[in-house]
């Protein structure tokens, strides 16, 4: 059965050794063909029958050609190893042209056989060793007419040399290959590790900058590029030089703070500067101290609400006695207005701590609307007021309708209390929806009340802030708490003669 190479069995980068190799034998039959030509007397090479150096030589040259070509195009192990064989072949007769194993080719002959057990697996590489002490007894013993003991004698040893070779180089390969595949191995994990390196920095919710000591900009992930200016192999822009350790600069309308940490296992004067939002770093704190009182307040609300509902039952009892008057009534609705207030704080407190994970669905937010609208009315009957929805019919989106509708009442409800404070008798509320790119949709419930003030609307959204004496401050968080759970966010959009509050929600 015929051994058949794949390009797979090549030992040790055999692509790239194919082509060297394949110079290398243009060379040589090039370099042989030259000196003969050169060398009239023969004196040099071919000395025992120029003619079948000759012969040997310009074979050789046009066979070298043709394999060089083939191996610049297309490395073909098979094609590879046949070259090998018909070159020892040539070599073996240009040995008997030039005098036999005493000439120099004896250790030409063995460049062949050392390459291509290199290229070849185990037994075939064997076979060109084998071939090799073939041609060479036959070349000095059959074609020559010398000492048949002595010829007989040196053939065997340069066989056993050439077996030889072929184990040693062979042994060498093995190793060198096992080595190689290590360290390939271990290159390609670096460079996945690398990538996923890279991947988790530019994906990260803080910005990273990484500089050297000349303040040269050497890599910056996706947030820092949100945030400032920045050129991979420029310097810092100035903002960022003149930073301390830990500063805090304003880039637009965010908060950042930059923290400069040196590299110590790095060249000497790399660093990392972490740019963080200070506004993120406040909503953090925020949830977990309203997560804390959550629970504080979901362990103590069973203790406050009897007592609660005590009060207020004993208020609405006092208000009905005849003896009251009118000063001592207006007291006893004090005491229910300011019961109701606490238990409502309470509800809001406890919804926040037990909010359920959002169920998003795709909704077709026009028809969606108008429902919304009805149920709206319904609940505000006897408000004097102008409502309109404009909405597409093709808008689509992903949200919880539960979640999205105690929004969409808390905003329209105290949208509707100012606009009622402002005009009482000309009350608009507009709830308008808008595409704003291929994936997200903007949702914007507008009054026509006299708006936020300036000094307020940084605290709009902080639990616990309000304005009003009967308010727990727990409506705009609680809205926005919502929008983040089903992916989306809110804002405050100021306009002259009103106010809005835009939602800004993925595309379905």
């Amino acid at each position: 059965m015929a051994i058949r190479l794949k390009p797979t069995d090549l030992v040790v980068h055999g692509n790239r050794l194919l082509r060297l190799y394949s110079y290398y034998s243009l060379f040589l039959a090039l370099l042989l063909l030259i000196g003969n030509t050169l060398d009239k007397q023969n004196s040099i090479v071919g000395g025992s029958n120029p003619s079948v150096f000759l012969t040997g030589a310009t074979i050789y040259v046009i066979v070298a050609a043709v394999f060089a070509a083939v191996a610049n195009r297309q490395p073909d192990p098979q094609v590879a190893i046949s070259y090998v064989f018909l070159e020892i072949a040539i070599l073996s007769a240009l040995m008997y042209a030039s005098g036999g194993l005493e000439s120099g080719f004896s250790s030409l002959i063995l460049i062949p056989v050392a390459v291509s057990n290199l290229l070849a697996p185990g037994v075939l590489g064997f076979g060109v060793a084998a071939w090799t002490t073939l041609s060479v007894f036959y070349t000095q013993n059959y074609w020559a007419e010398g000492e048949l003991t002595y010829d007989l004698i040196n053939s065997g040893l340069y066989g056993l040399l050439c077996f030889v070779i072929a184990g040693i180089t062979q042994t060498l390969s093995r190793r060198l290959k096992s080595a190689l595949s290590l360290a390939t191995d271990q290159a390609t994990r670096l460079r996945r590790l690398q990538h996923f390196s890279r991947q988790a920095l530019l994906s990260l919710p803080n910005g990273i900058i990484a500089c050297d000591k000349n303040d040269e900009i050497l890599f910056f992930n996706n947030k820092a590029m949100e945030w400032f200016d920045l050129i991979e192999g420029e310097n810092l822009p100035g903002l960022l030089n003149d930073a301390g350790g830990n500063t805090v600069i304003e880039s637009g309308s965010d908060k950042l703070l930059l923290k400069r940490v040196p590299l110590n296992d790095s060249e000497p004067g790399d660093y990392l500067i972490y740019v963080e939002n200070t506004e993120i770093i406040s909503q953090e704190a925020q949830h977990v101290k309203l997560a804390s009182l959550g629970r504080l307040t979901a362990s103590i609300a069973h203790e406050i609400r009897n007592p609660l509902s005590a009060l207020r039952q004993a208020s609405q009892l006092l208000s009905e006695t005849p003896e009251l008057k009118e000063p001592e009534k207006q007291l006893t609705q004090i005491i229910e207005q300011q019961c109701m207030r606490i238990n409502r704080t309470i509800e809001d407190v406890l919804s926040l701590s037990r909010r359920s994970q959002s169920a998003l669905e795709t909704l077709r937010l026009a028809p969606w609307l108008q429902h919304f609208a009805k149920q709206l009315r319904n609940a505000t009957q006897g408000e004097n007021y102008k409502l309109s929805i404009l909405c597409p019919d093709d808008i689509q989106v992903r949200f919880d309708p539960g979640q999205l509708q105690q929004i969409l009442h808390n905003l329209c409800t105290n949208g509707l209390r100012y606009a009622i404070k402002a005009s009482e008798d000309r009350a608009r509320l507009a709830i308008i929806a808008t595409i704003s790119d291929v994936n997200s949709i903007y949702l914007d419930i507008i009054d026509n009340g006299n708006g936020v003030a300036v000094e307020q609307r940084p605290h709009l959204f902080e639990p616990f802030y309000t304005t009003e004496h009967n308010g727990t401050g727990l409506g705009l968080f609680l809205c926005r708490e919502l929008c983040e759970a089903n992916h989306a966010r809110i804002q405050y959009h100021p306009i002259p003669n009103g106010t809005c509050f835009r939602i800004i929600m993925k595309s379905a």
